[in-house]
C-alpha cells in the first residue's frame, strides 16, 4: 500500500463519501439520462436539494424568475450547471471546517477553494476548453487533502518539534508525513471514482504545472490557486482592495502557460472579482 492510501483508510469516518452528488456527476454525463431521472436522483437527498435550490436562486446567477424545483434547474440551467451545483453543495460542509495544521479558520479553506473554482472556470472558458465543469470541480477540490492530513500533520509536528525551517507547506508535509495534500487528495478522489480530468489537476497543482506537456486543466488549476494565494483570499475581499494586473505580470514571469490568459487577464480578473464578491453561492 502506498503512503497516500494509508491516509484514506476508513476516511468515510472523517469525510463521508458524497454518493448522491457523485452519482449526479455520472448520470449528467450520460446523454440518455432524462431530466426526470436526474431529478429523482437529486431529490433522494433533501439537504442537497435544498442547497442546490438556494444557490440556483442566489444573486450569483442573477435570474429574474424564481427557480422552484430541481427539474427547473435542469431545464433552465442545463446539465453542466447541475453538476457544478451538486458538487459545490456536497463540498461545502467538507471544506468549511477549520484546519489547524494549516492555520485555517472556519470557512477559510472553503472560501479559498470556491474562489479558485470560480477563477479556474473563467480561465477554462476563455481558453476554449469544452468541459469547464471538470476544471471547476478540480479547482474546488484541489485542497481536499488538507482535510485528510490536518490531524496527522498536527500530531507529527507536535512529536517532531524543532527549529527546522520549511520553504513551503509541501516541504513540511513531506518531511513530516512523506507525502502531501495534493497527492492524498488525488488518491481520495480516485477512490471516489472521479475521472482523471479532475484527479490529475488535484494531484499536480503544486508540481510540473508550468510544462506545456501538462494537461491544460491542470495548468489552469495551478494558476488559479497561485493567483488566489497571491491575492490572499481567506475570508472576503476588502472593499478597498485593488489588483494591479500589470504589476502582477511584471512580478511573476514564469506563470503556467494557459491559452488566452495573459492578453485577457484584465477582463478575466474583473469577472472573477465581480462573481466572487457578488455571489451568495460563495457561502454555500
Amino acid at each position: 500500500m502506498n503512503i497516500e492510501k494509508k491516509f484514506i483508510v476508513d476516511i468515510d469516518k472523517l469525510i463521508p463519501r458524497p454518493d448522491i452528488a457523485l452519482d449526479v456527476l455520472t448520470k449528467a454525463q450520460n446523454l440518455s439520462c432524462s431530466a426526470d431521472d436526474l431529478t429523482e436522483k437529486i431529490e433522494q437527498d433533501p439537504n442537497l436539494t435544498a442547497n442546490m435550490l438556494r444557490m440556483a436562486n442566489s444573486s450569483y446567477f442573477g435570474h429574474m424568475r424564481e427557480i422552484s424545483s430541481i427539474r427547473d434547474i435542469i431545464v433552465r440551467l442545463g446539465y453542466d450547471m447541475v453538476k457544478v451545483l451538486a458538487i459545490t453543495s456536497a463540498s461545502a460542509a467538507i471544506l468549511s471546517s477549520p484546519q489547524e495544521a494549516y492555520d485555517l479558520e472556519p470557512r477559510e479553506l472553503w472560501n479559498h477553494s470556491q474562489a479558485c473554482a470560480i477563477l479556474a472556470e473563467i480561465m477554462a472558458r476563455n481558453a476554449g476548453l469544452e468541459n469547464t465543469y471538470t476544471v471547476y470541480t478540480a479547482a474546488l477540490l484541489h485542497d481536499i487533502g488538507k482535510v485528510i492530513l490536518n490531524r496527522p500533520l498536527l500530531a507529527a509536528c507536535a512529536e517532531k518539534k524543532g527549529c527546522t525551517k520549511f520553504s513551503s507547506i509541501i516541504e513540511l508535509e513531506h518531511f513530516m508525513l512523506r507525502t502531501d495534500h495534493a497527492l492524498v487528495g488525488q488518491t481520495l478522489l480516485e477512490a471516489w471514482g472521479l475521472p482523471e480530468a479532475i484527479t490529475i489537476p488535484v494531484g499536480s497543482h503544486h508540481r510540473g504545472e508550468g510544462q506545456l506537456t501538462t494537461p491544460a486543466g491542470a495548468r489552469i488549476v495551478s494558476l488559479a490557486n497561485f493567483l488566489v494565494e497571491s491575492i490572499g483570499i481567506r475570508a472576503t475581499i476588502p472593499d478597498s482592495f485593488i489588483f494591479d494586473v500589470d504589476e502582477f505580470l511584471l512580478q511573476n514571469q514564469n506563470l503556467p502557460e494557459v491559452p488566452n490568459f495573459k492578453p485577457n487577464m484584465t477582463p478575466i480578473m474583473d469577472e472573477f472579482f465581480s462573481r466572487f464578491t457578488g455571489g451568495e453561492m460563495i457561502y454555500a
